[in-house]
């Protein structure tokens, strides 16, 4: 029998931890594997865009107003909010699914479905957008074919991709499956922001909404996806054209608005503007991870407001003022 050089087989055990500690999250499917320092990239009939190049830029960020997912991650410390591990050994890494045939995505989404307990809206809603995040906070799917066609391109999902993976990343650190809409998505939106300069997820047809005057409504600005955010919500909020604390903190996508989606943003920018609000949103995550459902009162109480006028007050202040850019 032939035996593999001493060298070889040293190499060979050295490195298997590294690809299986991850665990593999769907049955029957093979998969091309990338690793970066933080995320396992797997990839079918397709490549690793673009979690190959935006995944650690993503993770820059998140880090930085997120220390503990350092040890969330070099420790294998991250757990679900059930309380289970991601991966069998150190280093934990989040898993990023980019998927080529619309088919593949249809057998995935079967999977997720029996195993979460999904109904039929949300099963379409993941075919609609081409990506969802997993409920455990592990791992996030990309389908860049349109599932709905046997044929096709494939679809940019760039901005997507970094906006899901940061808000996910963010559940994730705060142990639950249950953030608010505002959060998850205005950390997104921040993301995206920071890393592109514009925002582009939850993108609706500003332009058919703007069209479609009234009265009393006083224009200002319209935000476009493929600008600058900040520069039209500054003159909207300088022109008293804003949104409520309380408005933002109810909304929701199917109800979404194009002014609540860029003073969703603008209020989690306010929110880490600066050294010491990043100390309170810190806390407002560590609140969530100790079992705290994130409410509005929770949110005042953490950054010490005393009611909704206060932090509005400081947050017009700081969208019009050169901070806010």
């Amino acid at each position: 029998m032939k035996r593999l050089p001493a060298t070889l087989l040293f190499l060979a055990t050295l490195s298997a931890p590294a690809v299986l500690a991850q665990h593999q999250h769907f049955e029957n499917f093979e998969w091309r594997e990338r690793l970066t320092d933080h995320f396992a990239l797997r990839a079918k009939s397709t490549n690793h865009d673009p979690a190959r190049r935006y995944a650690e830029k993503v993770w820059d960020e998140c880090v930085h107003v997120m220390p503990g997912l350092e040890e969330d991650f070099s420790k294998n410390k991250f757990r679900t909010p059930g309380g289970a591990s991601g991966a069998d050994t150190a280093p934990y890494r989040f898993t990023v699914y980019l998927i080529g045939s619309g088919l593949d995505y249809t057998t995935v989404l079967e999977q997720q479905q029996r195993r979460s307990g999904w109904d039929a809206n949300q099963v379409q809603s993941c075919r609609i957008t081409r990506n969802y995040g997993d409920p455990q906070n592990r791992y996030r799917v990309l389908c860049k074919a349109d599932p709905e066609k046997s044929a096709g391109g494939e679809t940019d999902l760039t901005p997507v991709f970094v906006h899901g993976t940061a808000a996910t990343i963010l559940e994730g650190r705060g142990l639950t499956g249950n953030l608010p809409f505002w959060m998850t998505a205005g950390w997104g939106y921040y993301v995206e922001h920071r890393i592109f300069r514009l925002c582009r997820v939850h993108y609706i047809d500003f332009k058919t909404y703007y069209a479609n005057e009234k009265a009393d409504f006083k224009r200002g600005a319209t935000l476009e996806p493929n600008e600058d955010w900040p520069g039209p919500l500054k003159k909207m909020c300088k022109k008293d054209i804003r949104e409520t604390l309380d408005a933002v903190c109810k909304a929701e996508i199917l109800t979404l608005t194009p002014n609540q989606s860029g003073y969703i943003f603008a209020l989690t920018y306010f929110l880490v503007g600066n050294d010491e609000n990043i100390a309170k949103y810190r806390k407002l995550v560590e609140r969530a991870r100790q079992g705290e459902t994130i409410t509005k009162t929770v949110l005042l109480d953490t950054y010490g407001y005393e009611d909704d006028a206060a932090l509005e007050a400081d947050w017009y202040e700081f969208m019009e003022s050169r901070h806010f850019k």
